[in-house]
């Protein structure tokens, strides 16, 4: 039976405690993923590190870093592309990211930049934002999202802070 829990944030800009609580509290995680934005950001919840993997892309606030702009992994059998988005111009519509999930075959992308939730499923592919754990631009608090993959399918929601 497949089970994974995937912890996913973005945007944190300064605030890793939050990070760090939230994956001390939340129960079973197995990665945690994180869209960019002040990557430097996960060394507090690395400090903290549970029993879980971290996959982390860099975003337009990460000057010098060394992470990647994108990363294309397999979690429970599906198929996952990680980046922040400003490279397709996401603020402006999920097209250009779109036709790069078509190209890499993934069943979810993840994504941050705008500091605004986003869930929808388009043709198949689930395009997910988590929102910013530090500063929300949609009118809701801070956030950051579940997603859950087992045998049955993907399950996918925001929480709040």
């Amino acid at each position: 039976m497949i089970k994974m829990k995937l912890a996913v944030f973005s945007d944190a800009h300064g605030r890793g405690e939050r990070m760090a609580k939230v994956v001390k509290d939340l129960k079973g995680v197995d990665y945690l993923l994180y869209a960019g934005d002040v990557v430097g950001d996960l060394k507090e919840v690395q400090s903290r590190k549970g029993d879980f993997k971290v996959l982390a892309v860099r975003g337009n606030c990460d000057f010098n870093s060394t992470y990647s702009e994108e990363l294309v992994f397999e979690v429970g059998g599906k198929v996952i592309l990680l980046t922040h988005g400003h490279k397709y111009n996401i603020k402006y519509g999920i097209d250009r990211l779109y036709y790069r999930a078509k190209e890499v075959e993934a069943d979810i992308v993840i994504f941050g930049h705008t500091h605004c939730r986003y869930a929808q499923k388009e043709d198949g592919v689930i395009f997910f934002n988590p929102g910013s754990i530090s500063l929300p631009r949609d009118g809701w608090p801070p956030s950051y999202g579940v997603i859950e993959i087992n045998n049955e399918g993907i399950k996918y929601k925001h929480c709040d802070f």
